[in-house]
């Protein structure tokens, strides 16, 4: 059974997600480009490296976010569109993880009084809470696996070929 963190913890694992997310939009922000293999070759002095720990590896080529940025960019996205607290949230989180804001600057562009201090940090810890929210979804569904509750029925007849 899998270990259950609590939210203290989930919400730190999710800042730091949305660091590298904003650090990898900041870096590469949305293009993907494929270079060319001799440009790959004259950067490693060889071939690339391959290996690595999924969703934080350097991509051949530049081929764009890595699979953990890609995910919270989507959960940002699927946030703004979402309603209008939404669209709030996913802006605070781009100013915040992505511009870079200061704290009064966040507050000022989401519509926060500047003493609003414990308003705020509400806020982020709502951002935090939807983006997990969304991010679990995304992977409950990709991690489901197709169950046949049926028998397969064979195409042609073997016992006649």
């Amino acid at each position: 059974m899998a270990v259950l963190i609590d939210q203290s913890e989930r919400l730190r694992l999710v800042a730091e997600l949305m660091k590298h997310w904003g650090e990898r939009r900041g870096q590469l922000g949305l293009d993907a480009s494929l270079g060319s293999q001799m440009g790959s070759i004259m950067e490693w002095k060889g071939a690339a490296p391959r290996g690595g720990s999924s969703g934080s590896r350097i991509l051949v080529g530049g081929a764009g976010l890595d699979h953990a940025a890609a995910e919270v960019d989507a959960a940002v996205v699927q946030l703004e569109r979402r309603d209008p607290r939404g669209a709030t949230l996913a802006k605070l989180a781009q100013l915040r993880y992505l511009y870079g804001a200061t704290v009064r600057e966040q507050m000022r562009e989401v519509g926060l009084a500047e003493d609003a201090d414990r308003t705020y940090r509400n806020w982020v810890k709502a951002l935090h809470l939807q983006v997990f929210a969304i991010l679990a979804a995304r992977a409950g569904r990709v991690r489901q696996q197709t169950v046949r509750r049926v028998t397969m029925r064979l195409a042609c007849n073997i016992d006649e070929t």
